[in-house]
């Protein structure tokens, strides 16, 4: 028995490109928010279900409307086409997307050390075993490849990104993607010694699952504080883009011609009425995001 975990809660944490922009690759990590990566007897499978219904409810009761509150404070940062959105302010949407992301990462940290507790060597053997394949898939599609065809990739994400906030891009906003692509600092070797070193942490921990009395509090502490695992020239990497990248955001709103801020405004709209709606109704989001096999 395979399970698709809290992949719901994954999409609308990130859905504001906020975690995304620090945790690209989150998935490769987390073994229960995608497919394929451990088997579940039965008992544990009927364990993480009632656990995924809890952890829903307390998502769309607590963290929805948060987030559509959110977004109802970036509508009215760019309600006023001649104000550009500020470096404070694209920092501070950054810091409270992170801040629920955490807030997400406890709450479902403890039932996956739970689920982990139980789990026989075969099964982690499992898991570490498609963690590696995952690692691998990175390796050869960020890594061992030319950085030429990397920054054309990162181009053309980015524009499509853009573009699903304020419609099709201009030329002049086309090339300010291009321009911020040329500046920002390679950080797929980096970022793939890191995912190697956690799931070494990783799997030190879980060798002591069944002796190690803190063993689930180490779990959680460990997922929760994934980027102090970081190098300092990694982190510094990471901050260098992210600095980049916010100065792109304020560029692109500057450029925005009516017709797009006017999209954009829909947008963010349309989304906050979105998540109003899934909010206290964890049955609409499990039917829509959870596909147990």
């Amino acid at each position: 028995m395979k399970k698709r975990i809290f992949s719901i809660c994954l999409l609308l944490v990130v859905s504001g490109c906020g975690p995304k922009l620090i945790y690209p690759h989150l998935d490769w990590l987390i073994p229960f928010y995608v497919d394929d990566y451990i088997s579940l007897n039965r008992e544990q499978g009927s364990l993480l279900e009632k656990q995924l219904m809890r952890v829903l409810d307390w998502h769309c009761r607590t963290q929805l409307p948060v987030y559509a509150q959110l977004l109802r404070e970036l509508a009215k940062d760019f309600k006023d086409p001649r104000q550009p959105v500020s470096y404070e302010r694209l920092q501070y949407y950054l810091n409270q997307s992170m801040t629920h992301w955490r807030q997400l990462l406890k709450q479902i940290g403890p039932e996956m050390a739970e689920i982990l507790a139980t789990a026989s060597d075969e099964q982690l053997a499992e898991l570490f075993q498609n963690i590696e394949k995952r690692n691998h898939k990175f390796k050869s599609e960020y890594v061992d490849v030319s950085l030429e065809k990397l920054e054309e990739k990162r181009k053309e994400r980015m524009a499509k990104d853009i573009k699903q906030w304020i419609s099709r891009l201009t030329p002049q906003q086309k090339q300010a993607v291009s321009d911020w692509s040329d500046q920002l600092m390679p950080l797929a070797t980096d970022g793939l010694r890191n995912r190697e070193s956690v799931l070494t942490e990783f799997q030190n921990l879980l060798t002591r699952r069944r002796h190690d009395s803190g063993f689930k509090e180490a779990f959680v502490t460990l997922l929760v504080n994934l980027d102090q695992m970081r190098t300092p020239e990694y982190q510094q990497k990471i901050d260098y883009n992210t600095d980049i990248t916010f100065k792109l955001l304020m560029e692109i709103s500057r450029m925005l011609n009516p017709a797009q801020h006017a999209y954009l405004l829909k947008r963010i709209g349309s989304l906050a009425a979105d998540l109003d709606k899934l909010s206290c109704d964890p049955v609409k989001i499990k039917l829509k995001g959870y596909k147990g096999k």
